[in-house]
């Protein structure tokens, strides 16, 4: 039987004492178990898609084109929905553990599965008329058939999602991560050699490439499932609790939708800034450059974002087990580790300034320009860093409302006209873009700083009880 990190039940007294109990040491150990794991399994997923565009990219120009639209299409319009619909289980699942309400779990997540499918069909419609779709917008009639075609080919893929992500948020709510820290090392290992094979073996092209990210992620979903029911670490947690099931249904809506809002108002900004450098002058090199620093700044995401999803279990799990200093800790405790985490990237990525954008292009143009925008990039490392622990304070908390009005007046209401103004007005162009990056990313790091800051932490505790009970209870 596996034992999860999060094993013993933890009290501390307010005040100074916070610290004179080496708290902070002790909760940074239980934080960097859990934020290392998660940090390389976000990793392994990522790579699924950078590997299935790679592979196919060397088919031809015209198959990197039409993966690369297809891909940055399905992440706006899916993959992204998917991902911070479960947002709400953090939450939900982190706080019922820490309670003890340990059947409650296995109800959210069945509970969030079931709501996923019906979306999975309303956006597997639109995939399938994607080629229709970048037709009518102007797109090139070529590229749009291999986007379409590819964007079909990754539908069972978004069904997959829809059962990885929560099984995921189940198991890491309990301290569970070596499960799938091993689970997505495996599917990795499988999934490069299956691309390949589809893709030149069997001739398939850029529809291999997806096929490949299809059989992944359903794999994916046999695999924690089969964990899920058969181990013995979750047979406290796998119960389902039928009378539960509609409220709890209520209760992924009410947390889930705020906090996709969340994820996909952050997501489409970036596709919005690469769409946006197509109306420059000299479209194609600012469209490179900007891929350039996107590629990288989602490479670097990864590792923050195992740490904000730590933070968020710790923060859950303490709240929901009456623990509020031992949470406010939790956050000091990921404010460290981001602070280790973005100085040491970005002192690495500043000084490789001059090397790494060989890594994308051959053309001194672009890797001087690249280049250039290093110190915006090393501040977007920064930020983003910083934004991603805090957000995971939110999620755990339960105010993902309040991120995603901050993360729409931060990005869309002052970092894009900020950005569209630079770029256009002032002849910044690409880096002006950038620019409004970083000025939105900087109103939300103030704005969350100051809402964490301002978190009375008993109060949040007792919400999360009630929060419990209330679906105990059968209201929403």
């Amino acid at each position: 039987m596996e034992e999860p990190f999060l094993t013993r039940d933890e009290q501390l007294a307010p005040g100074k004492a916070t610290w004179q109990r080496g708290q902070l040491t002790h909760e940074l150990k239980k934080l960097s178990l859990l934020a290392a794991p998660m940090a390389t399994v976000t990793i392994a997923q990522f790579l699924l898609s950078v590997i299935s565009v790679m592979i196919a990219g060397h088919v031809s120009e015209l198959q990197l084109s039409g993966v690369a639209l297809a891909n940055s299409l399905t992440s706006v319009t899916g993959f992204s929905i998917m991902s911070g619909l479960a947002g709400a289980l953090e939450t939900l699942c982190g706080q019922a553990n820490g309670a003890k309400q340990y059947e409650k779990i296995g109800t959210y997540t069945y509970s969030a599965i079931a709501s996923n499918i019906p979306i999975c069909f309303l956006i597997s419609i639109l995939w399938i008329y994607i080629e229709n779709l970048l037709i009518s917008l102007g797109q090139d009639p070529d590229i749009s058939r291999v986007a379409g075609s590819y964007a079909f080919w990754l539908i069972p893929a978004l069904f997959g999602q829809a059962a990885v992500i929560p099984l995921t948020r189940f198991l890491l709510a309990q301290g569970l991560v070596l499960p799938l820290l091993y689970t997505a090392v495996t599917i990795l290992s499988f999934h490069i050699p299956v691309c390949w094979t589809l893709v030149y073996l069997f001739g398939l092209g850029s529809n291999g490439a997806a096929l490949a990210i299809s059989m992944s992620f359903c794999l994916y979903a046999v695999i924690l499932s089969c964990y899920v029911r058969f181990s013995s670490s979750c047979e406290k947690t796998r119960g389902f609790v039928s009378d539960d099931f509609w409220s709890s249904v209520k209760q992924i809506f009410r947390y889930g939708i705020p906090s996709a809002a969340m994820t996909c108002l952050e997501w489409w900004l970036y596709e919005l800034v690469i769409l946006t450098s197509g109306l420059l002058p000299n479209p194609k090199l600012e469209t490179s450059v900007l891929s350039v620093i996107f590629t990288i700044v989602n490479f670097h995401y990864v590792i923050p974002a195992g740490v904000g999803a730590a933070v968020s279990t710790r923060v859950s799990n303490n709240l929901g087990a009456g623990n509020p200093q031992v949470a406010r800790v939790s956050v000091f405790s990921g404010l460290f580790l981001w602070f280790l985490e973005s100085a040491f990237f970005s002192i690495l990525l500043f000084t490789t300034r001059h090397i790494i954008g060989y890594a994308f292009s051959n053309s001194k143009e672009v890797v001087d320009y690249v280049a250039d925008l290093y110190p915006l990039l090393c501040l977007s490392f920064i930020l983003d860093g910083f934004n991603v622990v805090l957000n995971g304070v939110a999620r755990g908390s339960g105010l993902q409302r309040i991120g995603a009005w901050n993360n729409m007046v931060s990005y869309y209401l002052v970092g894009a006209p900020v950005g569209v103004y630079l770029a256009f007005s002032r002849g910044f162009n690409g880096k002006g873009l950038w620019c409004g990056v970083v000025v939105g990313s900087t109103v939300q790091a103030t704005v969350l700083a100051i809402v964490t800051a301002s978190i009375n932490w008993k109060e949040q505790a007792d919400k999360a009880r009630k929060r419990i009970v209330s679906t105990e209870n059968g209201l929403a």
